[in-house]
């Protein structure tokens, strides 16, 4: 009896070796071809799935020789450093497994060389080219690594930031990095696209704003015709200056007979082929004044005709004249055809003062023309430009 125990028990023992060994090949049996996961080119790694490998194998060099990939193992995948691979060329990868040693190929990308981009001088703005399909573009200060990532679209948001960004830095010049993002691989059938080599772009300093006054006698401005200008509010349109612009053409709202709006505009240097535009200049033109109250009861001035020893003189009477605030007055003759608004004039600077014109100064037929001084800007004492104010005529009967 006990015999036949320890026969039948070695069958068993028997059984169990070969059951055992024919699992371990069934297991062995389960080992599938390597997969590419994803090919990460920020952290340049590429996962491969080992489908049941316990070792994956790399050749560079067209299968002729094989080495095992030393890499980081997270559950079934290998996380393989490709740092080696070149970025001038595509580099083949031959892959397989220790259990299942099928062959794959995968072909890491090459970076591209074709992207460009420059500052243009007589546009202000970054040109770019060699972006093929690509979306966004990334840029950064030299002195900085804060990438910032753009759309090529110049309608979006991130776009217009950046041109308000670029302008900003043209005050006093600067260097920035450009570059094209990389799109991770998903798979062996897209292996992505590497991120572009960053472009050096220097932006000039721009030169500085003209010097831009108003002339309160003349009542035009210093411009030239290599400038421009854009009055604020009237939308981003510059336009072309002429030599010594008028007050009239340039902001004709200011005016008292246009409503005396108070404008405010900028001026520049025009850019050149070569050049960009300069930095901006402001000049403020306040709405103009009324003109003096002038008549026989004028409160500023008086007019009246002489009498007894001053009989046939014309008596003046500035009555709020005063050194902050002349009053001016010009004599047109009958025999003046074209008046030249901009000289002639004789300013006024004590109340009360009195003028004595006789016929011969004043004939008849003639107008006197009255307006309250313009007062010329002086930025070191804080005083604005203020232009003269409309003309009173006062015709001599």
């Amino acid at each position: 009896m006990k015999k036949n125990v320890k026969i039948i028990a070695g069958l068993i023992m028997a059984w169990m070796l070969v059951a055992a060994a024919f699992t371990g090949e069934a297991r062995a049996d389960e080992a599938q071809t390597v997969e590419i996961g994803v090919t990460d080119y920020e952290a340049l790694t590429m996962e491969i799935i080992r489908n049941g490998n316990t070792i994956i194998y790399s050749s560079l060099d067209n299968k002729k020789t094989w080495s095992e990939i030393d890499g980081v193992i997270v559950g079934d995948k290998l996380i393989m450093d490709i740092q080696f691979a070149s970025s001038a060329s595509d580099v083949n990868v031959w892959l397989k497994g220790d259990k299942d040693s099928k062959v794959i190929k995968v072909v890491i990308p090459k970076q591209s060389s074709t992207f460009k981009a420059k500052y243009d001088r007589g546009t202000g703005t970054i040109v770019m080219s060699g972006y093929e399909d690509r979306t966004t573009f990334r840029w950064h200060k030299s002195t900085d690594d804060n990438y910032q990532t753009v759309s090529f679209d110049t309608n979006n948001a991130s776009y217009r930031k950046f041109e308000n960004e670029i302008e900003k830095l043209t005050t006093k010049g600067a260097k920035i990095m450009i570059g094209l993002p990389g799109r991770n691989g998903t798979g062996i059938d897209d292996m992505g696209v590497r991120p572009v080599k960053e472009v050096t772009v220097t932006i000039p300093k721009r030169s500085s704003a003209p010097n831009v006054k108003i002339n309160v006698t003349k009542l035009t401005l210093n411009t030239r015709d290599k400038m421009e200008y854009q009055v604020i509010g009237s939308g981003d349109d510059w336009k072309t200056c002429t030599k010594n612009m008028s007050v009239s053409d340039i902001a004709p709202s200011v005016l008292y007979e246009n409503g005396s709006k108070t404008v405010a505009i900028k001026f520049r240097n025009a850019a050149t082929s070569s050049r960009p535009a300069s930095l901006e200049s402001f000049v403020t033109i306040k709405g103009q004044n009324a003109g003096p109250a002038v008549g026989t009861s004028g409160k500023d001035v008086k007019i009246e005709a002489g009498t007894g020893k001053l009989a046939g003189k014309t008596i003046i009477t500035f009555n709020t004249a005063s050194k902050t605030a002349p009053v001016e007055y010009k004599i047109v003759k009958p025999n003046e055809t074209e008046v030249n608004y901009t000289k002639g004039w004789k300013a006024i600077k004590q109340a009360g003062k009195v003028v004595k014109l006789s016929e011969r100064q004043l004939p008849k037929g003639s107008k006197v023309l009255f307006r309250f001084k313009g007062i010329n800007a002086n930025a070191s004492k804080g005083i604005e430009a203020v232009i003269p104010s409309a003309y009173i005529t006062y015709n001599v009967a």
